[in-house]
Parts: C-alpha cells; sequence; structure tokens
C-alpha cells in the first residue's frame, strides 16, 4: 500500500490529486490510503500517529507555509518523499525545495501522467527498499509479505487465511500469534476469527466492519466499544 498525504488549502485542488491518486490505484491494482489537509499543523499532527510514503504540500497557506512543514517534517523524518505543488514557480522556490531534499516541484494544475510517474516511482522505491515484512511459512515455502498490504486475516478450520489485494495466502499459524506480532500496529481482532487492519476500514456498522471492496466483517458485542475506541483515534488524525 502506498500512503498519501494532500496538504493544500484548496479544496478543488486536492480532490484532483486525491482523483488521480485513485485512478492510479485501479490502474496499476496497486492500494492507495489517502489524507487529505487542509494546513501544516493539522498534517504535523498526524505525524504522531503515522506516516506516509509521499506527501503532495503547497507552498502558500495560513498558519503554516509549505517549507516551514517540510522543515519540521524533515527533523522527524527523513525518508518521506515531499512534492511541492504550487502556481509560484520561480528559482528562490526551487531553491527552498532542495534545502529540505524535496523530490519535485509541480506547476498547477497538476496533469494526471505526471502524477503516475511520481506514484509509480515511490512505490517501485518502496518495494525495493522493503518497508517490514511478515515472513509466512506455507506451502508454498516461505513468503515475505509486505504488513501494510494486509487487508485481514481470518481463521479457516486450522489454518489463518490472509487476505491481501492480489491474493490470498494460507498460513498454518494461530490467529492470536498474528494479534500478538500486529496488534501494536493498526490491526485489531474485531472478532474471534478476524483481525482487521484499520486502514482498509471504510465504515463501522451495528455489528461489523465494510472494508475496501465491500467485504463484510462481523463483529462481536464484547468487541464493539474497544474497536469504536481505536477507531475514533485513528480516524481523529486523518481529519
Amino acid at each position: 500500500m502506498l500512503k498519501v498525504a494532500i496538504c493544500d488549502d484548496n479544496e478543488d485542488f486536492t480532490k484532483r490529486i486525491e482523483e488521480h491518486t485513485e485512478h492510479f490505484s485501479h490502474e496499476n491494482n496497486i492500494d492507495v490510503k489517502v489524507s487529505r489537509f487542509i494546513s501544516g499543523p493539522q498534517l504535523m499532527l498526524s505525524y504522531f500517529y503515522k506516516k506516509y510514503d509521499i506527501i503532495f504540500l503547497d507552498i502558500t497557506m495560513p498558519e503554516m507555509d509549505g517549507f516551514e512543514t517540510a522543515e519540521r517534517i524533515r527533523k522527524i523524518d527523513s525518508n518521506v518523499v515531499i512534492i511541492f505543488c504550487s502556481s509560484f514557480y520561480n528559482l528562490p522556490n526551487l531553491q527552498k525545495c532542495v534545502q529540505v531534499e524535496a523530490k519535485d516541484f509541480l506547476g498547477k494544475p497538476v496533469l494526471y501522467r505526471k502524477i503516475e510517474l511520481i506514484l509509480n516511482k515511490v512505490y517501485n522505491k518502496k518495494i525495493i527498499n522493503a518497508e517490514e515484512k511478515l515472513m509466512l511459512k506455507t506451502q508454498e515455502g516461505i513468503i515475505a509479505l509486505q504488513i501494510s498490504d494486509i487487508i485481514y486475516m481470518e481463521t479457516e478450520n486450522k489454518a489463518v487465511v490472509i487476505h491481501t489485494a492480489n491474493r490470498n495466502i494460507v498460513a498454518y499459524k494461530k490467529l492470536y500469534e498474528f494479534e500478538k506480532r500486529l496488534g501494536d500496529r493498526l490491526f485489531y481482532r474485531c472478532h474471534q476469527g478476524y483481525l482487521v487492519n484499520l486502514d482498509y476500514v471504510e465504515r463501522v456498522q451495528e455489528d461489523s466492519l465494510i472494508l475496501k471492496e465491500k467485504v463484510t466483517i462481523p463483529v462481536s458485542k464484547s468487541k464493539k466499544e474497544e474497536l469504536l475506541k481505536k477507531m475514533a483515534k485513528y480516524v481523529a488524525y486523518q481529519l
């Protein structure tokens, strides 16, 4: 999964970038999680809870401009790809981009093919560098699975089926072992037989969760209150 942040006080522009990223996601069969922010402080607040692979950052914003925001981000995250977006394409701005190690400077309006090129580069680099992986022993042998690619897990007979966007993997371990391994991340065991990645949750219903692709996951009554608290904390940092 690619985690994308868009920070711009122009709602029309953020919607356009989000549309481009969704187009890229569908066209390339790559999961993309988009978080939108209208100010630098709002983006910084989200960093207490999660990080991003790429940030599309406006330069001219109230409270804190894009360059100051980028400088603060660099103090806590040296790896995130920063792409500045602005109608003012001039030498001083380009020099400041270099100072905060921005990867590109996009003039507005932004074309889809440019966004596609950038996202492809970031995704390929992420695959090569490889974020933390889950090593699984299956009938096919040892598999290294990116943790962010896991949508949910469910018990089936004496095994655990791991669902990702591209395939399902059967692992012969207990679900509680995966819960112990992933529980301090964005995973929650909402039911005795299910462990869910909250990044893929679209809606919480009375007794179930709705994930991407309209997958329905049951929620135990005993887990509902704790689930809502964890989801509320998660959502608060996306706003």
